[in-house]
């Protein structure tokens, strides 16, 4: 098992975000969690990434507490977060973008073979290694954002909503492009809106509701399952 989540708690102030959420994620497994806006699910991406501090519960990353670890230290220990929204360093070119997300890294072989990576599966952006990445569109940004967090070489790469506001054409190739860098050997923890696209390359999946999880099981087994296809897929 690569991560455990014990009763983890988050709060906003008085606004209780996480309520006793635990689970797991095991090696070399894409697992999602779905839910609807404010189910609480950047919030779960934000304490797992450290930048969230929770008020109670415990996460253990590859046989260690990680839970009062700050976010730098999780990243070198090969949990890396793709946040919502890109947060690209739009001043940055596309190759600054991508050499910020491999600081951690002092392996410099290492560095160059994930930089090449990058443009292997993300040939849009290889052209524009010296542009500004404020200048590309946004499903190049977005590939940019996800090439980013693959140079720090995670053991966890999370994903949060990869997909928002993207075109259904590129919000297909975004999924293709995500189970290309799980077939590199890389764990996947992925947050999404989109439900029927999550539980296709999921081979689990959790619910999460106001807080809390209401319904887990294996990705193809969600995708037939009553409440999720009312409540999630259009049902």
């Amino acid at each position: 098992m690569l991560m455990q989540v014990n009763d983890l708690h988050t709060h906003y102030g008085n606004i209780k975000a996480l309520r006793g959420v635990s689970f797991h994620v095991e090696e070399g497994e894409i697992l999602s969690f779905i839910g609807a806006n404010g189910a609480g699910k950047s919030t779960l991406m934000n304490t797992l990434a450290g930048v969230l501090k929770p008020v109670k519960g415990q996460i253990i990353f590859n046989g260690e507490d990680i839970t009062k670890l700050d976010p730098r230290g999780r990243v070198q220990k090969g949990i890396v977060l793709c946040p919502e929204g890109r947060q690209i360093f739009p001043k940055f070119t596309v190759e600054e973008n991508l050499l910020m997300g491999a600081y951690t890294v002092n392996d410099k072989a290492l560095v160059r073979q994930k930089y090449d990576r990058v443009f292997e599966l993300f040939p849009q952006i290889k052209d524009r290694q010296k542009q500004l990445a404020g200048t590309l569109s946004g499903g190049e940004q977005q590939m940019l954002a996800i090439g980013r967090a693959t140079m720090a070489n995670p053991k966890l790469l999370m994903l949060d909503e990869p997909s928002l506001g993207l075109s259904p054409i590129l919000v297909e190739q975004i999924f293709a492009l995500i189970e290309e860098i799980h077939r590199d050997g890389t764990t996947i923890l992925l947050v999404e809106q989109n439900a029927m696209a999550a539980l296709e390359i999921s081979d689990r999946a959790y619910a999460l509701e106001t807080g809390e999880i209401t319904i887990e099981g294996k990705g193809s087994e969600l995708l037939g399952n009553d409440i999720i296809i009312k409540s999630y897929l259009g049902g």
